[in-house]
């Protein structure tokens, strides 16, 4: 098995694996996106080896040089994306943290507030044994 079979067959599977982790709703879209740019590009490779080989040319460096390049900024790139996620998902979660703190203590004043009052006794209730 050569170079472009291994990749038409890494973008098969990926595209695969992509419509499949999307449609049981273990991934969002938002990453299925990007996963599906990959697929596309590596089937892309695989069917058309002359445009990497092409490119490589162009920019003066090997096949494998190219191809590892590549590789490595797609690992950035999405460690970078669910980086910035993550950030933003601790942050969300913080914030609602805090709210749910604050609604508890509000809960927590009203329940107090509302045992006093069932505690004292009514004036009226008092009125009502008499004859």
């Amino acid at each position: 098995m050569n170079a472009e079979n291994l990749m038409l067959l890494g973008g098969v599977t990926a595209f695969l694996l992509t419509l499949y982790w999307v449609r049981s709703r273990e991934m969002r879209e938002k990453y299925a996106v990007l996963w599906i740019l990959v697929a596309g590009l590596l089937l892309l490779c695989g069917l058309f080896p002359g445009v990497i080989k092409g490119l490589a040319e162009a920019a003066h460096l090997s096949y494998p040089a190219l191809v590892l390049f590549i590789a490595l900024a797609l690992i950035y790139t999405f460690s970078f994306t669910v980086s910035v996620s993550l950030s933003h998902q601790y942050r969300r979660n913080a914030r609602l943290m805090q709210e749910v703190a604050l609604l508890r203590h509000r809960l927590e004043q009203v329940e107090t507030v509302l045992s006093g009052r069932a505690a004292a006794p009514d004036a009226g209730d008092a009125n009502a044994d008499r004859p």
